[in-house]
Protein backbone atom coordinates (compact mmCIF):
# COMPACT_ATOMS: atom_id res chain seq x y z
CA UNK A 1 0.00 0.00 0.00
CA UNK A 2 1.24 3.50 -0.85
CA UNK A 3 2.33 5.08 2.45
CA UNK A 4 1.73 8.60 1.15
CA UNK A 5 -1.82 7.77 0.06
CA UNK A 6 -2.46 6.14 3.43
CA UNK A 7 -1.19 9.24 5.24
CA UNK A 8 -3.51 11.43 3.17
CA UNK A 9 -6.53 9.27 3.96
CA UNK A 10 -5.69 9.09 7.67
CA UNK A 11 -5.00 12.82 7.93
CA UNK A 12 -8.19 13.91 6.20
CA UNK A 13 -10.37 11.29 7.85
CA UNK A 14 -9.14 12.00 11.37
CA UNK A 15 -9.27 15.78 11.05
CA UNK A 16 -12.70 15.52 9.46
CA UNK A 17 -13.99 13.37 12.31
CA UNK A 18 -12.55 15.74 14.88
CA UNK A 19 -13.48 19.03 13.24
CA UNK A 20 -16.35 18.46 10.90
CA UNK A 21 -17.69 15.00 10.11
CA UNK A 22 -18.30 13.24 13.40
CA UNK A 23 -21.77 12.17 14.49
CA UNK A 24 -22.57 13.30 18.03
CA UNK A 25 -25.79 12.62 19.91
CA UNK A 26 -26.53 16.07 21.24
CA UNK A 27 -30.09 17.23 20.68
CA UNK A 28 -32.09 16.39 23.76
CA UNK A 29 -35.77 16.51 24.66
CA UNK A 30 -37.85 17.02 27.79
CA UNK A 31 -41.16 15.30 28.44
CA UNK A 32 -42.38 18.17 30.62
CA UNK A 33 -42.58 21.93 30.43
CA UNK A 34 -38.98 23.03 29.87
CA UNK A 35 -37.74 23.80 26.34
CA UNK A 36 -37.09 20.65 24.37
CA UNK A 37 -33.57 19.89 25.46
CA UNK A 38 -33.72 18.18 28.85
CA UNK A 39 -35.26 14.89 29.84
CA UNK A 40 -36.06 14.23 33.47
CA UNK A 41 -36.30 10.66 34.74
CA UNK A 42 -39.02 9.72 37.20
CA UNK A 43 -36.64 9.51 40.17
CA UNK A 44 -33.56 11.37 39.03
CA UNK A 45 -32.35 14.00 36.60
CA UNK A 46 -31.01 12.47 33.41
CA UNK A 47 -30.06 13.72 30.00
CA UNK A 48 -31.25 11.38 27.27
CA UNK A 49 -29.79 11.33 23.78
CA UNK A 50 -32.48 11.63 21.16
CA UNK A 51 -30.76 11.84 17.82
CA UNK A 52 -27.42 12.40 16.17
CA UNK A 53 -26.41 15.40 14.15
CA UNK A 54 -23.90 14.98 11.36
CA UNK A 55 -21.84 17.95 12.38
CA UNK A 56 -18.49 18.87 13.78
CA UNK A 57 -17.77 17.27 17.12
CA UNK A 58 -16.44 20.38 18.80
CA UNK A 59 -18.97 22.58 16.99
CA UNK A 60 -21.81 20.38 18.20
CA UNK A 61 -20.55 20.59 21.77
CA UNK A 62 -20.80 24.37 21.69
CA UNK A 63 -24.01 24.71 19.67
CA UNK A 64 -26.11 21.80 20.92
CA UNK A 65 -24.72 20.09 24.00
CA UNK A 66 -23.83 23.20 26.00
CA UNK A 67 -27.13 25.08 25.40
CA UNK A 68 -28.99 21.93 26.46
CA UNK A 69 -26.85 21.54 29.57
CA UNK A 70 -27.44 25.15 30.60
CA UNK A 71 -31.18 24.49 31.02
CA UNK A 72 -30.40 22.08 33.86
CA UNK A 73 -29.85 22.80 37.56
CA UNK A 74 -26.24 23.25 38.63
CA UNK A 75 -25.71 19.67 39.84
CA UNK A 76 -27.00 18.13 36.61
CA UNK A 77 -25.25 20.72 34.44
CA UNK A 78 -21.91 19.99 36.11
CA UNK A 79 -22.40 16.24 35.78
CA UNK A 80 -23.38 16.39 32.11
CA UNK A 81 -20.54 18.78 31.31
CA UNK A 82 -18.14 16.26 32.85
CA UNK A 83 -19.63 13.46 30.75
CA UNK A 84 -19.35 15.44 27.48
CA UNK A 85 -15.87 16.67 28.40
CA UNK A 86 -14.52 13.18 29.15
CA UNK A 87 -16.08 11.75 26.00
CA UNK A 88 -14.44 14.48 23.93
CA UNK A 89 -11.13 14.01 25.71
CA UNK A 90 -11.02 10.29 24.92
CA UNK A 91 -11.97 10.87 21.29
CA UNK A 92 -9.59 13.78 20.70
CA UNK A 93 -6.35 12.16 21.90
CA UNK A 94 -6.05 9.52 19.17
CA UNK A 95 -7.33 12.00 16.58
CA UNK A 96 -4.59 14.48 17.51
CA UNK A 97 -1.92 11.78 17.23
CA UNK A 98 -3.19 10.57 13.85
CA UNK A 99 -3.49 14.14 12.52
CA UNK A 100 -0.01 15.13 13.63
CA UNK A 101 1.70 11.98 12.35
CA UNK A 102 -0.16 11.89 9.02
CA UNK A 103 0.19 15.52 8.00
CA UNK A 104 3.66 15.70 9.55
CA UNK A 105 4.79 12.78 7.40
CA UNK A 106 3.33 14.43 4.30
CA UNK A 107 5.11 17.69 5.14
CA UNK A 108 8.40 15.81 5.51
CA UNK A 109 7.83 13.72 2.41
CA UNK A 110 6.92 16.71 0.26
CA UNK A 111 6.33 16.43 -3.43
CA UNK A 112 9.36 15.05 -5.26
CA UNK A 113 8.72 16.81 -8.52
CA UNK A 114 10.81 19.54 -10.13
CA UNK A 115 9.16 22.88 -10.73
CA UNK A 116 10.28 26.23 -11.99
CA UNK A 117 11.69 28.43 -9.22
CA UNK A 118 8.69 30.70 -9.29
CA UNK A 119 5.22 30.60 -10.75
CA UNK A 120 2.65 33.31 -11.22
CA UNK A 121 -0.83 33.10 -9.79
CA UNK A 122 -3.84 35.29 -10.31
CA UNK A 123 -5.77 36.01 -7.11
CA UNK A 124 -9.05 37.83 -6.78
CA UNK A 125 -8.92 39.98 -3.64
CA UNK A 126 -11.73 42.44 -2.90
CA UNK A 127 -12.81 42.18 -6.56
CA UNK A 128 -9.37 43.31 -7.74
CA UNK A 129 -7.07 41.06 -9.75
CA UNK A 130 -3.49 41.21 -8.57
CA UNK A 131 -0.51 39.26 -9.86
CA UNK A 132 1.73 37.94 -7.13
CA UNK A 133 4.77 35.74 -6.86
CA UNK A 134 4.32 32.55 -4.86
CA UNK A 135 6.60 29.81 -3.60
CA UNK A 136 7.30 26.68 -5.65
CA UNK A 137 4.52 24.13 -5.45
CA UNK A 138 6.61 21.70 -3.41
CA UNK A 139 7.31 24.33 -0.76
CA UNK A 140 3.71 25.55 -0.71
CA UNK A 141 2.52 22.00 -0.14
CA UNK A 142 4.90 21.62 2.76
CA UNK A 143 3.64 24.84 4.33
CA UNK A 144 0.04 23.68 3.97
CA UNK A 145 0.80 20.27 5.44
CA UNK A 146 2.68 21.83 8.34
CA UNK A 147 -0.26 24.16 8.97
CA UNK A 148 -2.66 21.21 8.78
CA UNK A 149 -0.56 19.14 11.18
CA UNK A 150 -0.22 21.97 13.68
CA UNK A 151 -3.81 23.20 13.59
CA UNK A 152 -5.69 19.91 13.40
CA UNK A 153 -3.58 18.38 16.17
CA UNK A 154 -4.02 21.35 18.50
CA UNK A 155 -7.18 20.24 20.30
CA UNK A 156 -5.56 18.51 23.27
CA UNK A 157 -2.70 21.03 23.68
CA UNK A 158 -5.30 23.81 23.68
CA UNK A 159 -7.21 22.05 26.46
CA UNK A 160 -4.04 21.62 28.50
CA UNK A 161 -3.10 25.31 28.22
CA UNK A 162 -5.76 27.92 27.39
CA UNK A 163 -8.62 25.82 28.80
CA UNK A 164 -6.65 24.71 31.83
CA UNK A 165 -8.18 26.77 34.62
CA UNK A 166 -11.69 26.57 33.16
CA UNK A 167 -11.46 22.78 33.00
CA UNK A 168 -10.05 22.76 36.51
CA UNK A 169 -12.85 24.96 37.85
CA UNK A 170 -15.57 22.87 36.19
CA UNK A 171 -13.97 19.66 37.41
CA UNK A 172 -14.10 21.06 40.95
CA UNK A 173 -17.75 22.06 40.55
CA UNK A 174 -18.68 18.65 39.15
CA UNK A 175 -16.85 16.91 42.00
CA UNK A 176 -18.59 19.06 44.60
CA UNK A 177 -22.09 19.14 43.09
CA UNK A 178 -22.37 15.77 41.35
CA UNK A 179 -19.91 13.58 43.23
CA UNK A 180 -16.45 12.25 42.37
CA UNK A 181 -15.84 11.53 38.73
CA UNK A 182 -12.84 9.24 39.04
CA UNK A 183 -9.15 9.95 38.93
CA UNK A 184 -8.70 10.50 35.21
CA UNK A 185 -5.98 12.91 34.19
CA UNK A 186 -8.47 15.08 32.30
CA UNK A 187 -10.23 15.85 35.58
CA UNK A 188 -7.24 16.08 37.90
CA UNK A 189 -4.48 17.84 35.95
CA UNK A 190 -5.62 21.34 37.00
CA UNK A 191 -7.95 20.43 39.87
CA UNK A 192 -5.83 21.84 42.72
CA UNK A 193 -4.19 24.73 40.89
CA UNK A 194 -4.72 28.20 42.34
CA UNK A 195 -6.18 29.64 39.13
CA UNK A 196 -8.72 26.82 38.97
CA UNK A 197 -9.70 27.37 42.60
CA UNK A 198 -10.06 31.12 42.02
CA UNK A 199 -12.27 30.63 38.96
CA UNK A 200 -14.35 28.06 40.79
CA UNK A 201 -15.02 30.57 43.56
CA UNK A 202 -15.64 33.61 41.36
CA UNK A 203 -17.87 32.16 38.63
CA UNK A 204 -21.13 30.26 38.81
CA UNK A 205 -21.55 26.88 37.15
CA UNK A 206 -23.41 28.40 34.19
CA UNK A 207 -20.85 31.19 33.76
CA UNK A 208 -17.97 28.72 33.80
CA UNK A 209 -19.65 26.45 31.27
CA UNK A 210 -20.25 29.46 29.01
CA UNK A 211 -16.55 30.35 29.28
CA UNK A 212 -15.72 26.77 28.32
CA UNK A 213 -18.14 27.09 25.41
CA UNK A 214 -16.35 30.22 24.14
CA UNK A 215 -12.99 28.46 24.25
CA UNK A 216 -14.54 25.58 22.35
CA UNK A 217 -15.65 27.99 19.60
CA UNK A 218 -12.05 29.15 19.21
CA UNK A 219 -10.75 25.59 19.18
CA UNK A 220 -13.34 24.62 16.57
CA UNK A 221 -12.17 27.23 14.09
CA UNK A 222 -8.54 26.24 14.58
CA UNK A 223 -9.48 22.64 13.82
CA UNK A 224 -11.48 23.69 10.77
CA UNK A 225 -8.46 25.66 9.54
CA UNK A 226 -6.34 22.53 9.84
CA UNK A 227 -8.88 20.44 7.97
CA UNK A 228 -9.18 22.96 5.14
CA UNK A 229 -5.40 23.35 4.86
CA UNK A 230 -4.98 19.58 4.72
CA UNK A 231 -7.71 19.15 2.11
CA UNK A 232 -6.25 21.94 -0.02
CA UNK A 233 -2.78 20.40 0.15
CA UNK A 234 -4.08 16.96 -0.81
CA UNK A 235 -6.01 18.48 -3.73
CA UNK A 236 -2.86 20.23 -4.97
CA UNK A 237 -0.59 17.22 -4.46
Amino acid sequence: MDVVALAKVCGLASSGIFAGLSSLPTLLSFHGSLPAHICFGMNDWTLTDRRSSISGYTWALSHAAVPAILFAPDALAAREWRYQYLMGFHISRPMCVINGLSFGFLAYHGKRVSFHPEVEAVLVVDLLIRRVRIAPEGSLLRYLYILAASASASGVPYALTFLRRTNGALSRKADRLAGPGGGEMALTYAFNEKRSIDRDGKMSTAETIKRWQWHNYVRTWVLVLGTVAGALAVAMD
